[in-house]
């Protein structure tokens, strides 16, 4: 996976930015006040369909949505591991991104940091401020430099705008984003198209969240991990069967621990340092706030994130980006599918790479208690 479609990656979970130039929001819809909730979700990652490059992939996202007291600004922690199974090899890939956007969307500190089997890949890290027409970048890391964009709409405003241009029945948004690219110059470009759904679909896809209590069997020796065939089909609707694991399992072949193990009880904090996702040294440090268990026992059982989500207003985003890189035939470098309500959270999604589509659902959601704070 490269870093650039990793950037991208980020908006699957509603962590990037749309703005609309063809067919602008208007004042009704800036009138109704968007309000995201700080929030807590993690969800299990699996493969969609497996091919000759690729036979499974299993692993677990994490996102940390805060609202600091002083108002000021919002933080998004996000995490990614994943094992990726090909046919002679297994990759696991550990990504965490951290951000910190002012409340008014102009300022926007970012650090990145890639791990591949525990060892460092990549760092990316600075601070992007926009100022009239232009968004300037200033990075840290890897190396000094500053940049200069179109002006650029960061993370969170990204969702916060989508919901907005949803709620106004606008269907199509497009617009310039930025949000922690190693390289800005290709000029990324966003593209959503926002579908509303019926009452009757996403009380199915709602009834699939969550993780049952079911005792999970380790799969056998040469079962391949992930392959599309559990848990979520394609579109991201239905809910697991009864029986059916619903976080990934370990590898009886090499003994490693599946990511999904290796980061519970990490992955309800903010992710710090470079934990790796191996069994042989998973776990926090001590006195690390992550070995802390999440104080919500009911963040997975499924009727708690039901009763969570209830009455809220839902939508199926479809989100292309696009830049210099882009197909010739006008084909997105990434397209992302997912389900996003009204206060910010995403439930079910499907990632499309190149080569390859991922499925993570739902699998767990608690909300965290937020300042009262002026209206934007």
């Amino acid at each position: 996976m490269t870093r650039s479609a990793f950037a991208a990656g980020i908006s699957a979970l509603s962590l990037g930015a749309a703005l609309s130039l063809c067919d602008p929001i208007g004042p009704a819809a800036a009138a109704e006040a968007v309000t995201l909730a700080p929030h807590r979700a993690s969800y299990d990652v699996g493969l969609v369909d497996s091919s000759d490059n690729l036979l499974g992939v299993d692993g677990r996202i994490a996102v940390a949505m805060e609202q600091p007291g002083g108002c000021q600004s919002y933080g998004i922690d996000y995490r990614f591991v994943a094992r990726f199974l090909k046919e002679q090899d297994i990759v696991v890939t550990d990504q965490q991104i951290r951000l910190t956007e002012s409340r008014d969307g102009r300022h926007l500190d970012f650090n990145a940091e890639s791990f591949v089997d525990s060892l460092p890949d990549s760092t990316t890290s600075g601070k992007a401020t926009t100022d009239g027409k232009k968004t300037v970048v200033a990075y840290e890391e890897p190396e000094a430099r500053d940049v200069t964009l179109p002006q650029s709409v960061f993370p969170l405003h990204h969702t916060k705008q989508i919901i907005e241009a949803a709620k106004a029945g606008v269907p199509i948004i497009e617009s310039p984003v930025f949000q922690g690219d190693s390289d800005p110059e290709k000029n990324t470009t966003s593209t959503v198209i926002v579908t509303p759904l019926e009452a009757a679909e996403l009380s199915n896809e709602i009834a699939g969240y969550g993780t049952t209590e079911e005792p999970k069997e380790k799969a056998a020796p040469d079962a391949p991990i992930g392959n599309g065939d559990d848990a979520m089909p394609e579109d991201g609707s239905a809910a697991p069967q009864d029986g059916e694991a619903t976080t990934p399992d370990g590898d009886a072949e090499t003994g490693r621990e599946g990511p999904a193990a290796a980061m519970d009880g990490q992955l309800d904090s903010s992710p710090d340092g470079a934990a790796s996702p191996d069994a042989s040294d998973a776990g926090p440090e001590p006195g690390d706030p992550a070995a802390a268990p999440s104080p919500d026992p009911g963040a997975s059982d499924p009727a708690a994130i039901a009763e969570r989500l209830a009455g809220l207003k839902a939508w199926r985003i479809t989100e292309a980006f696009y830049n210099s890189d882009s197909d010739e035939n006008g084909l997105p470098v990434f397209e992302t599918t997912y389900t996003l309500f009204e206060n910010g959270v995403t439930g079910n999604q499907i990632l499309k790479f190149d080569g390859y589509s991922l499925k993570a659902r739902l699998a767990s959601l608690e909300f965290e208690e937020a300042p009262r704070c002026p209206a934007d």
